[in-house]
């Protein structure tokens, strides 16, 4: 979300749950949300609204004394960045609730506030989705978020017609599908790719009132992807394109740090590995997970040396941190990590996650300020000096 909707948003938020709220700004553009109910009880949700900040141990120390000082009953730091282990650690110690982004995904779903929190991102997601699509190659046309009048009534359409099975509009048209058995809608088992085609453009067809436009065609198949229609096949598209659970590819993204005032730029791309060969020794991942393999070209823009610590970084999955997984006998930093003043090199980490996974936001957790540039150009492989 923009910042000053992450802020209304849990400002509303805070609302449907029986607070009385007031926003008020802070001069280094954090944010208190400060709320009181009806049983006179007292909250503070400190706010950093932006997707570079890092909540570190000084921020949640001078917060308790914030609380402590004014009586405050319910202490809250919520976040789209990251908080430092520190921080986390503190937090713990002292009873203060932090709150980052699958975080506020549970407490959404749990609450059942899906509808407040599409007021704040139908547009955005939409718009992520997209870019997404752009990085897969998929040609989709620039300001088309802008051209959809309402993104969620067009997805929520696709999903009711795709559940429905019935290949038709509304008014019955079905473009020439008969039957109703499961081999009817998508051409007979047998038939070529066009003819699936086809049977899915005719299900997508009049999707709202209004037409689709026909460059949101290639983007309406790969919603309906998304969505758990097969449609893979018909569109050329494999199963690592997006995420998915059940031992396909998790989709990865990264967290940075730092925004134009970074000393590291971290190109990264990624992929899900079941095991791993490096110098012809095999890797496999604990029980039940499996590998994501990050590969990193590092750019030290700092005027000194600077160390990049494998520790330092982590994979988020469903709220939960996995840190880099250790191989034997091989490492993706070689040097330990040590980068001379505008060197570039490219290194690699690994992370064992659950099999059932479905996405993953690879974070660092070090002193370095770094932003992290999806390239897909790189290619995720696990490699040593001696094989290149």
């Amino acid at each position: 979300m923009e910042p000053d909707d992450f802020v209304s948003f849990l400002s509303d938020l805070w609302r449907e749950r029986g607070w009385e709220v007031s926003a008020n700004e802070r001069a280094d553009e954090t944010h208190f949300v400060i709320g009181k109910r009806g049983d006179g009880k007292r909250g503070v949700i400190y706010v950093f609204p932006t997707t570079t900040a890092t909540v570190t141990e000084r921020h949640i120390k001078q917060f308790v004394g914030f609380c402590r000082k004014r009586g405050i009953d319910v202490a809250v730091v919520a976040t789209q960045g990251a908080f430092a282990k520190e921080a986390q650690r503190l937090a713990t110690q002292r009873s203060v609730h932090l709150l980052n982004r699958a975080k506020l995904a549970n407490t959404v779903e749990q609450g059942g506030f899906e509808d407040l929190l599409a007021q704040y991102t139908a547009t955005d997601s939409l718009a992520v989705l997209f870019e997404r699509l752009r990085e897969a190659g998929v040609p989709v046309p620039e300001g088309l978020a802008a051209q959809l009048p309402d993104p969620s009534a067009t997805i929520a359409s696709l999903r009711a017609k795709l559940d429905r099975g019935d290949g038709g509009s509304e008014s019955g048209d079905s473009g020439g599908q008969s039957g109703g058995g499961s081999g009817g809608s998508d051409g007979a088992a047998g038939s070529g790719d066009g003819s699936r085609l086809d049977g899915i453009r005719s299900r997508v067809g009049g999707l709202t009132g209004g037409s689709v436009p026909t460059g949101l065609l290639p983007v309406v198949l790969v919603v309906a992807f998304l969505l758990g229609a097969t449609v893979g096949p018909a569109v050329g598209l494999g199963g690592g394109l997006f995420a998915g659970g059940g031992g396909d590819d998790v989709a990865v993204s990264a967290m940075s740090t730092a925004g134009a005032n970074a000393t590291v730029e971290a190109r990264w791309n990624a992929k899900t590995a079941g095991s791993l060969s490096v110098n012809g020794t095999a890797y496999d991942p604990p029980a039940n997970q499996t590998f994501v393999l990050v590969r990193l070209n590092v750019t030290n823009g700092a005027g000194s040396p600077t160390q990049l610590s494998q520790s330092a970084f982590a994979v988020e999955v469903a709220g939960q941190r996995y840190g880099h997984q250790p191989l034997d006998g091989v490492t993706g930093f070689p040097s330990a990590g040590l980068f001379e003043p505008g060197e570039s090199r490219e290194v690699w980490l690994v992370f064992s996650v659950p099999e059932s996974a479905a996405s993953a936001t690879l974070v660092y957790d070090g002193d370095l300020k770094i932003t992290f540039v999806r390239d897909t150009g790189l290619t995720p492989e696990a490699t040593t000096a001696d094989s290149g």
